[in-house]
């Protein structure tokens, strides 16, 4: 089991539009890559976090 998730948090205007969670940080790079593509004026935030801190 993997212990670190991959955030990729999508800002626009300078406040928060949206949260994904991928599994590894390639999925998070590939997803906002593809997001940039279509949307430039959105800023991407990709971080690890460990899975102990995601609640059920």
């Amino acid at each position: 089991m993997n212990t670190v998730i991959w955030k990729c948090e999508q800002y626009v205007a300078g406040k928060l539009h949206e949260k994904t969670i991928f599994e590894s940080e390639q999925q998070a790079r590939d997803f906002a890559r593809q997001l940039y593509d279509v949307r430039p004026d959105t800023i991407l935030r990709i971080e690890p976090m460990p899975i102990h801190h995601v609640w059920n």
